[in-house]
């Protein structure tokens, strides 16, 4: 009686665990296919200067909330320019940021950033 109670735990818990990995592995290709793939591209003077693959779960990320594209492309863009707007809404309005899904892409055009609205210096103190 014990060891065929012994055997049913342990062929059920084996079930269990090769459910769980099975499920696992399916979503994360689902995840791939999904989102895999995204770049972004920065372009000045309609030359690609940089070119970043974004991984699959920053993709993710920035599809479930969308407020986290503006903080993740002003990272990318900060080690190449001064930005003068917000690349999601006046950068979108403007030209300077283009978001092409069927080539899975970000693109930057750097020549639309627009020039800087005050060049006073703000006060120390």
């Amino acid at each position: 009686m014990l060891p065929s109670i012994a055997a049913n735990l342990t062929s059920e818990f084996i079930v269990v665990v090769l459910g769980i990995l099975f499920v696992q592995f399916v979503r994360n290709r689902w995840d791939q296919r999904r989102y895999g793939r995204w770049q972004v591209v920065l372009k000045q003077g309609g030359v690609i200067t940089h070119r970043r693959n974004v991984s699959v779960a920053k993709t993710k990320q920035v599809h479930e909330m969308p407020e986290e594209l503006s903080v993740f492309l002003k990272g990318v863009v900060s080690g190449h320019v001064w930005l003068n707007c917000d690349l999601v809404t006046e950068g979108k309005a403007c030209g300077m940021l283009v978001e092409d899904a069927s080539t899975r892409q970000w693109i930057i055009d750097l020549d639309k950033n627009p020039p800087a609205k005050s060049t006073e210096k703000t006060p120390k103190g």
